[in-house]
């Protein structure tokens, strides 16, 4: 998904008529990367650091909420209060379960899930553009229900 991403975004960035210099390139490599489900914007000027680059909170934050406007990273409130992004690519779709017990937000993906919403749409008259799942809940088992 990254390399998609990015490209998009280089596209949209261009097009709204800035320039792709090395902080903002750098900036959108990482979110690219890193943004593929719900990051802080600190989390994203550690990664920009840790790459060699000035990282100014500030620019990156810049970078995240044009990002934002143009449509290529979706906000979220985390369970912990604090905003997230996380990466949008259209036909790309997953859901989080947030574990109440660590405060872990897991990401998963459920065709059925998908067939269930469409078809909750369709019986509403509606074409479904987007939607959002979020699960909270504990563990009580591995993963598949094994």
């Amino acid at each position: 998904m990254s390399d998609r991403w990015l490209n998009h975004a280089h596209e949209l960035f261009e097009a709204d008529g800035l320039r792709m210099g090395a902080a903002r390139m750098r900036a959108l490599e990482v979110i690219a990367r890193d943004a593929t489900c719900l990051v802080c914007v600190k989390e994203l000027v550690r990664a920009v650091r840790r790459q060699g680059g000035a990282g100014s909170q500030a620019s990156v934050y810049r970078v995240v909420e044009h990002a934002h406007r143009l449509g290529l990273l979706r906000r979220e409130l985390g369970p912990d209060g604090a905003v997230r992004y996380e990466a949008v690519l259209p036909g790309q779709q997953h859901y989080h379960f947030v574990d109440d017990d660590s405060g872990d937000i897991l990401p998963f993906v459920d065709r059925d899930l998908e067939r269930v919403l469409e078809e909750a749409a369709r019986r509403l008259g509606m074409r479904m553009t987007w939607h959002e799942v979020r699960m909270r809940g504990v563990r009580v088992g591995p993963p598949g229900g094994g």
